[in-house]
């Protein structure tokens, strides 16, 4: 093979040439390869250029690499290798300092994984595969020069894994500035609050904050330049009429004053800061940005924001949002960059009766960010389940370690899934990286689930459920819901004879005999309940569907009053239908029972 830094990918140009068994051969292999890139543009030279010749090794060709993403840091891929490695894209991602269960968990999503696990007899086990994966993360971290590396190919064969060639580029590598990390104080320690900017215009921002923080259990302080009275309330004409310390403040001013208040909010004790206001780094302003973030690393502030829809707290029923008023408690913690989002899923949350913890909108995060919010929510004994929507994501280490130790059920949604990709002409490292494969990647292989939809944020967190039962009174959606499953790499439960025999007891003699437990058109809720008892009582079963279709005689409402019942495994109900799903559909959202209308949604939590 041709050795020139000037030649990338060398099977490309010709440059490799196999299964040469004397000297006669290399000499002529070595006289097609000069030519052979000759014809690509590319003329020999003996000061720069050599030949490489190795020994034949056979085997699977597999690829290694790493590249030092400008988000997460230098990661290493790994996969199906050759000169189609590109084409076929069978990669997957592994954080520099992951540890065996994340390696495992990145190499089974690959379908290379299956060599691993004894594949048409071979031989090489999945430990091996992360032995070598942490082999090649321990030479990186020996090496911190190195910033590309791909070794391609890497065979695999019944002796290991041999790795037949590299490329790696360098550069040298300054002293790593030190900054400690920040000891934070509790953002969700509320207890006096100021509304800066508070309006008794109906039309502005600051009007729709004030009133949602009226049911606020602490001190609440309404500040206005222009004073007045909003509904009782005296509005202060300024910060220095308040002889209090305010430990929370929201920001809705026009941007130009936002820092000057900040730094008037100091010497009052403030701790945490929510700056609404719009007018900064989203328009060019980045200054403006820094300064806030320089006053919050001086002073050990918490600011959310600028440009955010406010926050929410359940414990203090604290809304400094201009989104719904009507938001309710609940376990699910909401982290939004995007405020308008935030509002509608705020808005959905209503309508399906779900409530919340917390609701945060990030905004520029010019300070806090996910991996700061994710750490204090772990701490947080409201909070049972986390839910992020996500654009871009800054500080990625940071924000994969706060994952790490986050012992709650996470769930993200990722906007920007196809945006241009960082093309880097060098290396194959650098074509596969790109931005969503490697945030999807990396999070699969902490363990997070990414979901498909928006509204997914919203629905139950089934990380663990599996052996899916579907109770349908119609076999065509039934089937449909299936396939939907089976795309989640989620499994139905099997039925067993004696399950079958069971539900025989109590099934029309045409049920389905399999799951989908179609129990048939004409099935009233007695059947429905019927059947629920006894597939609950079925001990693998890991979650129920209850799909429900609009039948002439289907008594949708007395079926879905089932729901309130404390049933053994969740049950999720699924309402297709328009008009004759109305009503029950009313009286699973008052009771906030989690019901679904669609099989794509009810399928996009798994």
């Amino acid at each position: 093979k041709i050795e020139s830094p000037r030649i990338v990918h060398k099977s490309d140009v010709g440059g490799v040439l196999l299964s040469l068994c004397d000297t006669a051969s290399l000499g002529r292999a070595r006289e097609q390869i000069v030519q052979n890139i000759a014809d690509h543009g590319i003329l020999f030279n003996a000061d720069q250029d050599a030949f490489i010749a190795s020994e034949m090794i056979r085997g699977e060709e597999l690829f290694a690499g790493v590249v030092d993403d400008p988000i997460f840091g230098k990661t290493i891929l790994f996969g199906k290798g050759g000169v189609l490695l590109e084409l076929y894209r069978d990669v997957c991602y592994i954080d520099l300092h992951a540890g065996p269960q994340e390696i495992r968990r990145a190499l089974r999503t690959t379908k290379i994984s299956r060599l691993f696990e004894g594949y048409r007899g071979a031989k090489t086990t999945l430990d091996a595969a992360v032995n070598f994966i942490a082999a090649f993360q321990k030479f990186l971290i020996d090496r911190p020069e190195i910033v590309e590396c791909d070794l391609n190919p890497v065979i695999l064969n019944d002796e290991g894994f041999t790795v037949v060639d590299a490329r790696i580029r360098t550069r040298d590598v300054p002293p790593a500035a030190l900054c400690p990390p920040r000891s934070r104080t509790d953002f969700f320690d509320n207890r006096t609050v100021a509304v800066i900017g508070a309006s008794l215009n109906p039309d502005k921002v600051g009007y729709a904050i004030a009133k949602n923080a009226l049911s606020f259990k602490g001190k609440l302080y309404l500040v206005n330049a222009r004073g007045g009275n909003f509904e009782g309330r005296e509005m202060h004409t300024s910060l220095d009429d308040i002889d209090d310390t305010i430990d929370t403040a929201v920001i809705t001013i026009p941007s130009a004053h936002v820092l000057e208040t900040i730094q008037t909010l100091i010497p009052k004790g403030v701790k945490n800061v929510i700056v609404v206001s719009a007018g900064f780094k989203e328009v060019g302003d980045t200054r403006s940005e820094e300064k806030l973030l320089s006053l919050a690393r001086e002073h050990n502030l918490n600011i959310v924001g600028p440009n955010c829809l406010g926050y929410y707290a359940a414990r203090h029923s604290l809304n400094l949002t201009f989104g719904s008023g009507s938001v309710q408690p609940g376990s699910l913690a909401l982290i939004a960059q995007s405020g308008a989002v935030l509002s509608s899923l705020m808005d959905k949350g209503v309508q399906l009766g779900i409530g919340f913890s917390h609701i945060l909108s990030t905004g520029n995060m010019a300070d806090m960010g996910f991996a700061d919010i994710v750490t204090m929510l772990e701490h947080s004994d409201d909070c049972k389940t986390i839910s992020i929507y996500a654009e871009g994501i800054q500080e990625g280490k940071a924000f994969l370690d706060a994952l790490r130790n986050c012992t709650k059920p996470v769930r993200i949604y990722k906007a920007g899934k196809s945006p241009e990709a960082r093309k880097a002409a060098y290396s194959h490292t650098g074509n596969l990286s790109g931005d969503y494969p490697m945030f999807k990647g990396l999070l699969e292989s902490i363990g997070i689930k990414t979901v498909d939809t928006i509204e997914a944020l919203l629905n139950p967190i089934a990380y663990d459920l599996d052996r899916i039962a579907i109770i349908t009174n119609a076999g065509g959606p039934g089937t449909i819901l299936t396939d939907y499953i089976i795309d989640k790499g989620k499994k139905l439960y099997p039925l067993s004879e004696d399950d079958i025999r069971t539900l025989d007891e109590i099934l029309p003699s045409n049920w389905s005999r399999n799951n989908p437990v179609d129990i048939i058109g004409d099935a009233r809720s007695d059947r429905f309940e019927a059947a629920l008892k006894r597939i609950d009582s079925m001990k693998e079963v890991g979650m129920i569907y209850l799909l429900i279709t609009p039948q002439t005689m289907t008594d949708t409402a007395d079926i879905v009053k089932l729901l309130e019942r404390p049933w053994n495994k969740p049950v999720y109900p699924i309402l297709l239908g328009g008009e004759m799903m109305g009503e029950a559909l009313n009286y699973l959202h008052q009771r906030r029972i989690c019901a679904f209308t669609t099989l794509q949604d009810a399928t996009s939590f798994l």
